[in-house]
């Protein structure tokens, strides 16, 4: 019984001693210094990000560039302005182009011969996948993701 007193005055000592605190309204803050805040957020997480996917690109097309693994096909990505480029071994890869129609070139080019990655490198754009086919034509494109479920 006295542990029930015990408790009960310590609720109400407590209850009284935190209601001035829990009346106060926050401080109004600029909706700017919440954007600001949450730029700056975002551009840290797609900085870290950038890392895993180059590091994660770099294990998948270390064998396509070693083995020179043919593109087989070019499907249509669930995002705006962004293709899978599937590879003959099934690696699938997320890509956009510089140019609007590069894919088209890429596609001809398939029909015909061998379209092979030949090297990837990093840029402050984002990774960058560099294609060949005969008779020295180039194509590079931005890698933007490996392929996930729609």
């Amino acid at each position: 019984m006295e542990v029930l007193l015990v408790v009960a005055a310590l609720v109400l000592v407590l209850g009284l001693g935190l209601a001035p605190i829990l009346r106060r309204r926050p401080h109004a803050v600029s909706p700017e210094v919440h954007t600001t805040e949450i730029d700056e957020i975002f551009a840290r997480v797609d900085a870290e990000e950038s890392v895993t996917l180059e590091a994660m690109l770099r294990v998948r097309t270390k064998d396509l560039i070693a083995r020179r693994v043919p593109v087989r096909q070019i499907r249509e990505a669930p995002a705006p302005h962004v293709a899978r480029l599937a590879f003959s071994n099934g690696v699938i890869v997320l890509v956009t182009t510089k140019i609007p129609g590069d894919l088209a070139r890429m596609a001809r080019a398939m029909e015909v011969t061998s379209v092979v990655l030949e090297q990837m490198k990093a840029t402050p754009e984002g990774p960058v996948l560099q294609f060949v086919w005969k008779q020295a034509h180039r194509l590079e494109v931005y890698a933007v993701g490996l392929d996930q479920a729609d």
